[in-house]
């Protein structure tokens, strides 16, 4: 078994330009933790020949916080029906979006966070409903779609919630540091495993031998701190990825 961590797919980072694709059939796009960088989710869609109405789009989670255009992210994700999975900070957006709501004290709030409930007041209530029905995984032939990770040992179907959301280390820390969770895991059922949530540890693409698709791919690449937004596509085995503007985090 060989482990691939950069450069097997065909890797192509673009800053504000479009390629040709040929058509053939629907594609599969999955991106990385987008985190409010609107633009450079806009960058990326149209740098990779993303199609409206055509390709099928899917998010790894942590799509609002952090960043400087939460609204717009919203409205990208309306506008070419994208799926997600909810990540941790998802979860904490889902929470403090409710409290304001129900009128709770936000003078502890975190100025970062006090940011991102003012973008997303004019579409709080749509959202909230939204965000209460994103699930923790989608599975479909071919791919498995979660935020964080699953568990190497009891494998997906018994993954705890907390795991799928935050799992990182392997055995589990309090930090970010040690081997990763995705360094004992064993590819069980011929599905790609696709996931975020991890962006120091960055991209990551392992396959059982150069010649077959990975059985794993990572796309967390920290756009908001200054990095890379990444995505990758099924049928190509395609990686492309833009700079951020700038560090938001």
């Amino acid at each position: 078994m060989t482990f691939d961590f950069c450069p097997a797919p065909r890797i192509r980072s673009y800053i504000g330009r479009r390629i040709d694709h040929p058509r053939d059939d629907v594609r599969h796009f999955f991106i990385g933790d987008v985190h409010g960088c609107a633009r450079e989710f806009d960058q990326l869609l149209k740098a990779s020949s993303y199609m409206q109405g055509e390709d099928k789009l899917y998010l790894t989670g942590d799509a609002f916080t952090k960043g400087p255009d939460p609204l717009e992210v919203w409205r990208i994700i309306g506008t070419t029906g994208a799926q997600m999975v909810l990540g941790n900070h998802d979860v904490a957006l889902l929470e403090r979006l409710q409290a304001r709501q129900e009128g709770a004290d936000e003078s502890d709030l975190k100025e970062s966070h006090k940011h991102t409930l003012d973008q997303l007041d004019p579409v709080a209530a749509a959202l909230i409903l939204w965000l209460e029905f994103v699930p923790l995984s989608i599975r479909e032939l071919g791919f498995t779609l979660v935020h964080a990770g699953v568990n190497p040992e009891r494998g997906f179907d018994r993954t705890r919630r907390e795991e799928f959301l935050a799992i990182r280390t392997w055995p589990t820390t309090n930090g970010i540091e040690g081997p990763r969770w995705h360094d004992h895991y064993t590819p069980p059922d011929g599905r790609t495993l696709i996931f975020g949530h991890d962006a120091p540890n960055g991209r990551v693409i392992k396959r059982e031998n150069p010649d077959v698709p990975p059985y794993l791919v990572g796309l967390d690449t920290g756009c908001v701190y200054g990095g890379r937004l990444t995505a990758w596509i099924l049928e190509d085995d395609d990686i492309i990825d833009v700079e951020a503007r700038e560090k938001y985090a």
